[in-house]
């Protein structure tokens, strides 16, 4: 009787196991995700990703499934609810009922993260590395931002232990958790493939429900907005999502079918109308293409889809080339003011950032400078958000100065390293994906907003976590011919 009383905790736990290790485990995710976000009920969504998250942190061994959680977490907050100034701001955030409910699913996830780090430790399996070093030191210059410049605050400090914890914590809790072996990366792959679904449908949903997006043959970008993120987020997080894709249609049998998804996911890159999605998109496609045809099988159909769709592409432009050159006209339209370059306001960012940099040069001048504060309105809807200079290498030199300038380009140049000393196809796409976020970073915020870097950790977890093959890795012929789900 006693034994099989023991054994029906253990079956269960096997059972929520093996649900969220699942390759379907996403795609239900996704789901339920979408429900949530066309419906308004966040709160909903808010307890699905903790409740996931923190079953994984107390019942996996592998954390690899936890890139749907980092995934899914950046579009919890629907565009009904919204607290930003983008659109109508919403007051569901701060009702007691909701932000009370909050603070306590935080709390016992952040309690539930700190026993599975503790537990690393219990169990001998975190290991240092030179990539780890650096995120310590970068971690120090986070939280020293503007330490002497004369209008630094407590809010420096805050947001400073906040970029820390959300680059080192996260990395030190993946790296040290996961076995990554291909099945691993497969499972990756599509946890990207199931949150792509997601962003496609809200993207197509914006374009059939919103008032005067399309009218006289332009598209008001300005429109494109969904609760978490405008047009340029919801470029960065498709764009995110073809090198995964790619990697899956180059291992299944019918993975010619995924090819033309990706191409689906181009023309959505194209249509949320972000500009350096835009071009992020003309270096990112191309590579992943390489990777691509550098391996075996169906070259021919995919080379034949990539040209099918070429020619199409060129025709699409010579047929509405009116209508194309207006679209273009009006994203453009504040890209060069009075014949002077502008970037929508991006030159006043920069020279912000020099000018920062030279009131404190050796800490910055903090997150929260004084000047940039005065020169943009913080549309957020959250004042705890800093304005940023729009630029990762800028924004190290004005927040953080020379000294975190300095510790950044080493922690860069330590991940090149951790790639190059064993260059897979598998640790490739995870490094192509990882490019995405610094590259649009380069034009935008997204290496120090709040949900982005928790990506950019995890994935770099996984890149450092396989610089050494395992001892044994299973065939890749018998992962090729399988059924993509």
């Amino acid at each position: 009787m006693n034994s099989a009383k023991t054994a029906q905790p253990e079956k269960f736990i096997k059972i929520i196991r093996d649900y969220l290790s699942s390759r379907l485990y996403p795609y239900f995710a996704a789901a339920v995700m979408l429900l949530c976000y066309f419906l308004g009920g966040d709160i909903y969504a808010i307890y699905f990703i903790a409740v996931s998250a923190m079953l994984m942190l107390l019942f996996l061994d592998d954390l690899t499934s936890g890139i749907s959680i980092f995934l899914f977490m950046t579009v919890i907050v629907s565009l009904k609810n919204t607290p930003s100034g983008y659109a109508e701001s919403s007051g569901y955030y701060y009702q007691p009922v909701i932000y009370i409910q909050i603070i306590v699913i935080i709390s016992l996830l952040v309690a539930t993260c700190i026993f599975r780090i503790f537990k690393t430790f219990a169990q001998k399996r975190f290991k240092p590395d030179p990539v780890f070093i650096s995120l310590c030191a970068l971690a120090a210059v986070f939280i020293l931002n503007g330490v002497f410049f004369e209008g630094y605050t407590t809010k420096n400090l805050l947001y400073g232990l906040f970029c820390a914890a959300t680059y080192l914590i996260i990395f030190t809790l993946i790296k040290n958790n996961v076995n990554c072996r291909r099945k691993s990366f497969e499972l990756i792959a599509h946890a990207f493939l199931a949150f792509s679904i997601l962003l496609i449908a809200e993207l197509i949903g914006a374009y059939l429900s919103y008032d005067n997006i399309y009218v006289d043959g332009i598209i008001n970008r300005n429109l494109l907005f969904f609760g978490w993120g405008v047009y340029n987020t919801m470029g960065l997080l498709l764009l995110l999502c073809i090198p995964p894709v790619i990697y899956l249609a180059s291992l299944y049998k019918h993975g010619y079918l995924l090819t033309v998804y990706s191409l689906a996911l181009v023309v959505a890159c194209m249509f949320s109308l972000s500009r350096q999605t835009m071009l992020g998109l003309v270096i990112i496609y191309p590579l992943c293409l390489v990777m691509l045809f550098r391996r075996r099988g169906y070259r021919l159909i995919n080379g034949l889809i990539i040209a099918a769709a070429a020619i199409a592409f060129a025709l699409v432009v010579a047929l509405r080339w009116g209508e194309i050159s207006n679209i273009i006209s009006q994203i453009f339209s504040n890209f060069v003011i009075d014949g002077k370059l502008d970037g929508s306001g991006r030159m006043t960012l920069f020279r912000l950032a020099i000018e920062d940099f030279l009131k404190a040069p050796v800490f910055g001048v903090g997150f929260y400078s004084p000047s940039i504060n005065d020169a943009v309105t913080n549309l957020t809807g959250l004042e705890v958000i800093p304005v940023f200079y729009h630029n990762t290498v800028l924004q190290m030199l004005g927040s953080c100065g020379f000294v975190g300038l300095i510790v950044y380009t080493v922690h860069r140049v330590l991940t090149v390293f951790s790639y190059c000393g064993n260059p897979t196809f598998e640790r490739t796409f995870v490094a192509v994906t990882i490019l995405v976020i610094l590259f649009l970073s380069l034009l935008d915020v997204h290496m120090f907003d709040i949900l982005p870097p928790m990506l950019y950790s995890y994935l770099l977890a996984i890149l450092v976590a396989t610089e050494k093959k395992p001892e044994k890795e299973p065939s890749l012929i018998k992962l090729v011919n399988r059924p993509i789900l």
